[in-house]
């Protein structure tokens, strides 16, 4: 798995990067040589955590903005781990 962490008009922390790659490490078991990038954005009040995931015949996206940046981290984790399950089982 290769991950890219970009993070845009904020500080990207070791904790925010060591918490971002322990949620993605359950979507290696998913599907095998991913290719992960994520990109982290504050705006005001909103904080979006963009996530894209190319692998072999794969591509997932998922995208979620909240309050808290590590509640939108678990939430577009879950929405790009929800798509590889639906592409795994539908091949």
């Amino acid at each position: 798995m290769t991950l890219t962490v970009t993070a845009r008009h904020m500080d990207l922390t070791d904790e925010l990067r060591t918490h971002t790659e322990q949620k993605l490490l359950k979507l290696e078991r998913l599907i095998d040589n991913l290719d992960i990038h994520v990109t982290l954005s504050a705006e005001k009040h909103r904080k979006t955590c963009h996530v894209d995931a190319r692998g072999k015949g794969v591509h997932a996206t998922g995208e979620v903005t909240h309050d808290d940046l590590y509640t939108a981290i678990h939430e577009a984790v879950d929405v790009l781990a929800r798509q590889l399950r639906k592409n795994k089982t539908s091949v």
